[in-house]
């Protein structure tokens, strides 16, 4: 295999001197000519992440005595286990030429002794996620209330505060697909970890139905009152309600817990409120960071682009982030015309957080994303989309979905599974490594030339 020769020479920290920038001594972003993230050094930097690199796969009854021998230890439960697994990990890395520790990977094992690669730093402000089959209506916090406010600067003075010098790190990330619209709530028949979970209720629908005590509530009237220009037999007419005026609407609790989904006023309502509620949680939480750490990149939500949910609320939160972090998984041809649209939306570079191609096997029956016939298969559509993508001005960033196999093995993944760009074992699949090796090799030419 031929090595580009713009990929010989790069920073430590990944980046190409071919195309310099100013340096600030922290990763950022800028547009020249096209979208680039910028290293710590001033150079240009395209963001090829991998993800999943979650110890305990590593550690299961069917795998574990491959990994001590592959690892060189007697035993994975010592002292001695994160330190193999990271120079694993590292070469690893080298060898597919990833250049990212993407936001689903176990830090305690790629960060220590220090950071060796740049990585994203998640902070959870709310655990809202759409892969868990159980989330309490709680978990929906009312983010206009001081509450949220003292929880989010406790988390960002945790996590932020002794990561603020830090050179390796991108930025911060929050939930992994957050369950913001209608459609991201609805009850589900199966979700990733394999069960069928309930219908939630979202923000929505949560705050509205409190107390004139709440400050959800306050917000959610406000909305309303200027939504329907404090015309309140205009809401009436809308909900089939008796209320004789906005302050009556404020004092009624659970007043009207479901959704009617053919109602349209009552949809775009929704919309509308859900629209100032994330722009309240991402100004939160963006100002709790800031305090503690000024230097590093807000990058926000990984949204759903599988649901309605990125261009539902992207118009809001390109408002705060730094980059459109989002998942999709889904073939290029599929992802093109959201690109485009999200391009269309703001004027901020892309970054697909988490996505790549399966297939079907006999420990792998039902694998979770877009499912090729053959290895070379999803080797074809690995080098499209990296190849397409990568040329786009607008796409600064691709982290793989995942490093090895998750297999009905390993008990959590019994209803659905991962595949990896390596067995559970260890082994490559080689037309897989082969097609990543060739495509990531190509980046910056890709990026320049098209």
């Amino acid at each position: 295999m031929k090595t580009d020769a713009l990929c010989r020479e790069l920073d430590r920290f990944g980046g190409w001197p071919g195309k310099q920038l100013e340096a600030t001594g922290f990763f950022r972003v800028e547009k020249d000519e096209r979208w680039w993230l910028v290293t710590p050094e001033g150079n240009a930097f395209l963001s090829f992440g991998i993800n999943h690199l979650e110890s305990n796969l590593w550690n299961q009854g069917y795998n574990r005595e491959a990994w001590q021998a592959r690892l060189g230890l007697d035993s994975l439960d010592g002292s001695g286990f994160f330190p193999a697994l990271r120079s694993w990990f590292l070469q690893t890395c080298h060898d597919y030429r990833f250049n990212t520790v993407g936001v689903h990977n176990d830090l305690r094992v790629v960060n220590a002794p220090q950071p060796a690669m740049p990585y994203m730093q998640p902070i959870r402000f709310v655990d809202i996620p759409h892969w868990k089959m159980e989330i309490p209506d709680s978990n929906f916090h009312d983010v206009f209330s001081d509450e949220f406010s003292a929880h989010c600067d406790r988390l960002a003075r945790e996590t932020a505060a002794p990561a603020r010098d830090d050179p390796f790190l991108l930025g911060y990330t929050m939930t992994d697909c957050p369950l913001f619209t209608e459609e991201d709530c609805r009850e589900r028949p199966d979700v990733i970890g394999g069960g069928r979970r309930e219908s939630r209720i979202g923000w929505p629908r949560r705050l509205r139905n409190f107390s004139s005590r709440a400050a959800g509530k306050k917000a959610y009237v406000q909305a309303m009152h200027d939504l329907y220009r404090g015309e309140i037999s205009d809401f009436n007419a809308t909900y089939g309600t008796p209320f004789d005026s906005f302050d009556a609407l404020e004092t009624a609790e659970d007043w009207r817990p479901n959704t009617d989904l053919s109602n349209g006023n009552e949809t775009r309502d929704n919309i509308e409120f859900l629209k100032k509620t994330v722009a309240t949680y991402y100004e939160t939480a963006r100002d709790a960071l800031r305090r503690y750490d000024p230097n590093h990149m807000f990058i926000g939500d990984k949204v759903n682009a599988n649901t309605d949910s990125l261009d539902t609320v992207l118009p809001i939160t390109s408002q705060y982030a730094d980059v459109v972090f989002y998942q999709m998984y889904a073939r290029y041809e599929v992802q093109e015309p959201g690109m485009n649209r999200w391009s269309g939306i703001a004027d901020k570079p892309l970054i697909n957080g988490d996505s790549a191609f399966t297939m079907v096997t006999d420990t792998m029956p039902r694998p979770y994303g877009p499912v090729a016939d053959s290895i070379e298969q999803r080797a074809e559509w690995t080098t499209e989309f990296f190849r397409k993508a990568f040329a786009r001005p607008d796409f600064v960033g691709w982290h793989y979905c995942g490093l090895i196999d998750a297999p009905n093995l390993v008990p959590r993944k019994k209803g659905r599974q991962h595949s990896g760009l390596i067995n559970g074992y260890g082994e490559p699949y080689p037309a897989l490594r082969e097609a990543v090796r060739e495509a990531s090799a190509q980046l910056y030419t890709l990026a320049t030339e098209g």
